[in-house]
């Protein structure tokens, strides 16, 4: 336990990082998906192997071949801020658009649950497949209260 883990060249690819550079990769994963520079399969595969990251070499891996921005490592300068654009919602309440596939899908999951409720319903039976709507609801919108999406 005697490695030197201090600033030189050769070393800042085996720093150990934390959340807030796997949190870095992500929104920047987040802005070249919004950009279209990566698929959404490609995004997943990058967002998967961000999340499981353990080294700075394992996330500059992920941005060789991607333009700015990138995920800000440990000893590397000055961070460059990711851009979130605000947008305006039916209320008129201004939030922070994430621009993942998520944030797309969701409406359009939302709007199909009653039916495939009712389907379930009228082909295997029980009253229980109508909780599938607020189960989705909950899955879908339920994890934003506390990043800031209340309207």
């Amino acid at each position: 336990m005697s490695e030197d883990t201090s600033s030189s060249a050769g070393d800042g690819r085996r720093l150990r990082i934390g959340n807030v550079e796997r949190n870095g990769a992500m929104k920047a994963l987040d802005a070249h998906l919004e950009a279209g520079r990566l698929g959404v399969e490609e995004y997943g595969e990058r967002s998967a192997k961000a999340a499981g990251a353990t080294t700075a070499g394992e996330l500059e891996e992920l941005f060789a071949d991607l333009p700015e921005p990138h995920s800000v490592l440990p000893g590397g300068g000055t961070p460059q801020p990711v851009a979130v654009a605000p947008v305006v919602r039916d209320a008129g309440a201004v939030t922070q658009r994430t621009g993942g596939f998520l944030d797309t899908a969701a409406p359009r999951i939302m709007a199909v649950m009653p039916f495939v409720a009712l389907a379930l319903f009228f082909t295997v039976g029980g009253w229980w497949w109508f909780l599938l709507i607020p189960a989705a609801g909950a899955v879908l919108y339920g994890g934003r209260r506390g990043r800031g999406d209340r309207c």
